[in-house]
């Protein structure tokens, strides 16, 4: 029998956080014909040897090397064969009627990817129900650039055909390397936002983002940050300058800018170069994309880069109050963006 599903888990570690994630995984199958497959990303102890025997439902585990979350991913995408695929990071939940009514979704449309809204949540005090803390309605799009680069939705949203990811995936704008592993999720969009797609979503909160006290996979946000801008820098670097790509340099240009404006103080001058760089070489965009009320009135009084400037300079705290690396671990993380 054909599969309808795989569901690909990059993981590494925190076996007590996985099992809650296959525990939620299993009772979201309901009557679809469905594979797991858990990419084991060189965990200290083997994670199929701490849960193969407590789960009551198959699991296929995959042992690497420990090479990040983005080749783990990517790894799980080359064992699946199921006609759609889900990615689902180790400490995410998954509600009960995501799979079916997504699914149902994309093959009434025969469409290639279907998000839906989503939701943060907690766990209760018994550790097992979960409680809504709050709601994100997404915004209807059909358009790949708008879905993957602006509304962005979070990493276990998304059910892709996996063809679809596999025709995209076979010669990436923006090649897989371990530095890119804190931004794997948006890996995925950034490949696929300048290819057509059928897109569609389910107008129901089917999406959820578990809040919980161990670190996740991007805790810290200089690394994210620093992978983010090389990431952008590799997909201007390859992205061919023709009008199909227009709109999506432009939303790049656009996303740079309001990046920049959220930098703290201080920050390292060269990530501020090249991220302010990035706005300046994009094509431009309105003033009213960039910011609200008070940036558009001084940026037409002053132009957008002072306005920015400005702002910036008033309303961001100095980096010495939000700082998780030194400096020295900065710079060297830093280094990889010397090269493009």
């Amino acid at each position: 029998m054909a599969l309808d599903l795989s569901i690909v888990i990059p993981a590494y570690n925190r076996a007590a956080l996985l099992r809650q994630t296959l525990q939620s995984v299993q009772q979201a199958i309901q009557t679809l014909n469905v594979e797991i497959i858990v990419v084991d990303d060189g965990s200290a102890e083997p994670l199929a040897e701490q849960l193969s025997s407590s789960l009551d439902f198959p699991a296929r585990f995959i042992h690497q090397s420990n090479q990040g979350s983005l080749v783990a991913r990517n790894n799980g995408l080359a064992h699946a064969i199921g006609k759609y695929v889900f990615f689902i990071d180790s400490d995410d939940q998954v509600h009960p009627e995501k799979f079916v009514t997504q699914i149902a979704c994309l093959e009434a449309h025969q469409a290639d990817v279907c998000y839906s809204d989503e939701c943060t949540v907690c766990l209760g005090e018994d550790q097992s129900s979960l409680t809504v803390i709050s709601e994100r309605l997404l915004p209807l799009t059909t358009d790949p650039v708008e879905l993957y680069l602006k509304i962005q939705p979070t990493p276990g949203n998304l059910i892709f055909r996996r063809d679809y990811l596999n025709q995209h995936f076979a010669n990436p704008l923006v090649p897989e390397q371990r530095s890119l592993a804190p931004v794997g999720d948006t890996w995925i969009y950034y490949n696929l936002m300048i290819h057509p797609a059928k897109i569609v979503k389910v107008n129901q909160p089917y999406t959820l983002y578990l809040q919980h006290e161990q670190d996740r996979y991007s805790n810290c946000w200089e690394a994210t940050g620093i992978a983010s801008l090389l990431m952008t820098l590799i997909f201007l670097k390859n992205c061919p300058k023709h009008d199909s790509t227009l709109q999506a340099r432009r939303q790049i240009g656009e996303s740079a800018l309001i990046a920049w404006r959220k930098l703290p103080r201080n920050f390292h001058s060269d990530f501020e170069t090249k991220l302010l760089e990035i706005w300046k070489t994009s094509p431009q965009a309105s003033i009213e994309n960039l910011g609200g009320r008070l940036f558009q009135k001084l940026a037409k009084l002053i132009g957008i880069e002072n306005a920015a400037k400005l702002l910036r300079r008033v309303q961001r705290p100095h980096y010495s109050k939000i700082q998780t690396l030194d400096r020295q671990k900065l710079n060297s993380l830093m280094q990889c963006l010397s090269s493009i």
